[in-house]
């Protein structure tokens, strides 16, 4: 997928909708903060040492072993928001069609919950690993 300012913004866009009444409010949070902060680059160049600072914000601190079906799960949901993004940059201003209010809505709540999934995978695989080197310390 190629990185474009419009899929910057949708992506900060679909990250902005945080449920604020979880216990993960914070983490998405720093999600949400790091997808304005690559939305905010515009036409400058991603500073990669940036994004790993406000990842590593986000609670990733720990190296994550990821069994098979973890890591097909992640790259299953990589596929979908991919192809999801490529429909909404190609119906984007200017773009080569068009889709409607209510398709465009629907692609986005896609994105998010794709986003949630895959985030999901690497949030569990992020706290099996912190119990890990925990138990690795005792």
């Amino acid at each position: 997928m190629n990185s474009t300012p419009q899929a910057a913004r949708a992506a900060a866009k679909a990250g902005s909708y945080v449920d604020t009444s979880s216990d993960t409010s914070r983490r998405d949070s720093a999600y949400a903060d790091a997808l304005q902060a690559i939305a905010g680059h515009g036409a400058q160049p991603l500073d990669i040492h940036d994004i790993c600072r406000l990842r590593r914000a986000g609670g990733f601190t720990d190296d994550l072993a990821l069994t098979e079906s973890e890591a097909q799960a992640i790259n299953t949901r990589l596929y979908g928001l991919s192809a999801i993004s490529a429909l909404l940059m190609g119906a984007d201003d200017g773009g080569s069609y068009k889709l409607s209010k209510w398709l465009q809505g629907g692609l986005h709540s896609a994105l998010y919950a794709l986003t949630e999934d895959a985030q999901g995978v690497l949030h569990r695989a992020n706290e099996k690993a912190a119990e890990g080197q925990k138990g690795g310390a005792a």
